[in-house]
């Protein structure tokens, strides 16, 4: 893991990110790694973790970068970017790496390819919503894709 010191700066570029269907002009993210100026391409990116006052990069590679930055700087960061949803408020996973969702009374579960990341009951709506919102604009069928499953208590 390397560690990252400053704040990303977004790199602007005219092009499609791929499955979303949206024109965006932040494509890349440029950052500081010891004294290296380092690109890393948002489309690389499975999702962002907060670790106390440190951010951990999770990448399609399999690499891990640890930023000082806050994981609420690159929210505001990556706000443009409409493949980037915060489902719980230690992470901000990438739409293109979800495997599977499922919803429940306490929120829902977000499986990614080797991890199962909570759905805050209270952000619950408002992911399900950006996410129908992304499968829409990518042409996959929404209601096939997304599983509602329902726990009821019976007391």
């Amino acid at each position: 893991m390397k560690l990252l010191y400053t704040k990303p700066m977004a790199i602007s570029t005219s092009m499609r990110l791929p499955s979303v269907g949206v024109l965006s002009t932040e494509t890349e993210m440029q950052m500081r790694v010891a004294s290296k100026r380092n690109l890393i391409d948002l489309n690389d990116i499975v999702y962002l973790k907060s670790s106390k006052n440190y951010t951990i990069f999770k990448l399609r590679n399999g690499k891990e970068l640890i930023s000082s930055k806050t994981l609420g700087i690159f929210e505001d960061e990556l706000k443009g970017v409409s493949n980037f949803v915060r489902p719980h408020r230690s992470y901000i996973v990438n739409f293109n790496f979800v495997k599977d969702l499922r919803f429940n009374c306490r929120g829902g579960e977000l499986f990614m390819e080797s991890e199962i990341i909570n759905i805050s009951r209270r952000k619950a709506a408002d992911f399900r919503r950006k996410f129908r919102r992304f499968l829409t604009a990518s042409g996959e069928n929404v209601s096939s894709t997304i599983r509602m499953k329902t726990k009821l208590r019976v007391s």
